[in-house]
């Protein structure tokens, strides 16, 4: 059986088809209506006067497929000229072309057609943009502490380095190891967050004691950088939450890291706990601040409100594991923030007595 792949081919035969088969319905109609005509018309004229007839009817029908023919191979052609377009601009953006485009002149399905081909490219090139920003930064935030470590080896092969200096130089180089610890491990949840690929384990677990012990985990780091942390509890009994310790452990850690990178030396960060309908946590600073135009992208992975990058604040994957992590519980989280007066990340969870 032949099989006709294109559509255009397939419209006009169709037309044609069509037509052919109304012309013989007409044909046969005519005959079975006025068949006892026809034979009072062979009575009073001669044989060669109704061939005359006959042929000129036949004759008409065949100019009228003809050009009937012509006006379905015009519109079979109109009709599958977006199709067409369609067909070589998917060809282009699967070779990476992103800004290919379809021009759209109708409203009907293939207009609707058009438009979500359209959607679809706009998509693929901001998922493409999205690649190429994810290289870019996680080349940028590796090569910073490789080439700071692979100076200090250097130094310390070429036996530049003064003994006194020693310790001073291996303190960077652990801290710049740890800095690409930090990265790929939060590379590898952000990874496996996105993928579906991480499960939550909720059970019923003390939030207050979490929280203290968090707290009390971070405080060298917040020392060393000469921020006072502080925790409020409006609480005089510990409570309990229903969720997964370990990544609500997770999520505090990286919002007080927040915090303190953002935070100046002598400054405060304060951990509000206290229980409403739901567990409140809260955790504001008093840094710069977050302009409102920010506001939705600091969710997104590498995102750095300074552009630069000359300041070493993160990896920029904190806030957007929060959000994940927070997204699996079924959590909201809140932000609000002023320029020049600091910012507070609210997050609830449920209570269980």
């Amino acid at each position: 059986m032949i099989q006709i792949r294109s559509i255009f081919l397939k419209l006009f035969i169709t037309y044609i088809v069509i037509l052919i088969v109304s012309h013989f319905v007409f044909d046969l109609t005519y005959y079975l209506l006025f068949q006892n005509n026809l034979t009072g018309i062979h009575q009073h004229f001669d044989r060669n006067k109704l061939y005359t007839v006959v042929h000129s009817f036949a004759l008409s029908s065949i100019i009228s497929i003809a050009i009937t023919g012509l006006f379905a191979y015009y519109l079979s052609k109109r009709i599958a000229a977006p199709l067409r377009e369609m067909n070589r601009a998917a060809l282009r953006i699967a070779k990476g072309q992103f800004d290919q485009r379809v021009s759209i002149k109708t409203h009907d399905e293939l207009g609707q057609l058009g438009e979500t081909f359209n959607y679809m490219a706009q998509e693929l090139a901001g998922l493409d943009q999205l690649r190429k920003d994810f290289v870019a930064n996680v080349s940028h935030d590796l090569r910073s502490p490789l080439t700071s470590i692979h100076g200090f080896v250097r130094a310390f092969l070429d036996d530049t380095i003064p003994s006194e200096r020693k310790r001073h130089y291996l303190t960077i180089m652990k801290e710049q190891t740890e800095r690409m610890m930090k990265l790929v491990g939060d590379l590898l949840d952000i990874a496996r967050l996105e993928a579906g690929q991480l499960e939550i384990r909720p059970v019923i677990f003390n939030l207050s004691e979490l929280v203290r012990q968090v707290v009390a985990r971070t405080e060298p780091e917040f020392v060393k950088k000469q921020v006072h942390v502080e925790l409020i509890s409006e609480e005089i009994q510990d409570f309990r939450v229903f969720a997964d310790p370990d990544r609500i452990d997770q999520v505090i850690v990286n919002l007080l890291q927040n915090a303190l990178q953002f935070s100046s030396p002598d400054s405060f960060v304060e951990v509000t706990l206290k229980k409403d309908e739901q567990a409140v946590v809260s955790i504001r600073d008093h840094g710069p601040g977050i302009r409102q135009e920010d506001m939705e992208a600091i969710w997104e992975r590498f995102y750095k409100a300074d552009k630069s990058r000359t300041k070493k604040t993160g990896t920029g994957l904190g806030l957007s594991i929060v959000k994940h992590i927070l997204d699996l519980h079924q959590s909201p989280i809140l932000v609000k923030s002023e320029v020049g007066k600091g910012s507070i990340f609210t997050f609830t969870l449920p209570v269980r007595e």
